[in-house]
């Protein structure tokens, strides 16, 4: 069966939460461009693919409060812009925080399709609040 590009995508998010639970930053930031902005729940915003691998080596590292957690993503929204541009929009499942055992937030992922592979430019994380939603 042929890997659709809505399939491709999805998988991006599947392995950067595999990376996640290795605790792998280079894992986390495969799919990432070189100048992919990347915006952390808590507010964080890298310019680069390297500021992003730094920060995440820091929060996974031996004393990073992300350093037993895991990460899933039950619910995926894929939007096709152009036939080479694309956003998803998901909710994703932290467990194991340090600081916070079990969190809930919302991201959005641009992605562009590069030289035939897609690759990550921009994310947008928000974590969602007890009470909050609407």
């Amino acid at each position: 069966m042929a890997k659709t590009d809505e399939d491709a995508i999805r998988e991006i998010e599947l392995q950067f939460n595999e990376a996640w639970g290795r605790h792998d930053a280079n894992g986390m930031v495969a799919s990432l461009s070189d100048d992919a902005q990347f915006v952390t729940v808590n507010g964080a915003w890298t310019k680069t693919r390297a500021d992003y691998l730094e920060l995440m080596m820091r929060l996974h590292g031996p004393n990073g409060p992300f350093r037993t957690s895991t990460r899933e993503t039950p619910i995926m929204h894929v939007r096709f812009l152009s036939p080479d541009v694309a956003m998803m929009h998901s909710e994703f499942h932290i467990y194991g925080d340090v600081d916070e055992p079990t969190r809930t937030g919302i991201g959005t992922r641009v992605v562009h399709k590069i030289d035939g592979r897609w690759r990550t430019v921009a994310v947008q994380n928000t974590d969602v609040r007890s009470g909050r939603r609407h």
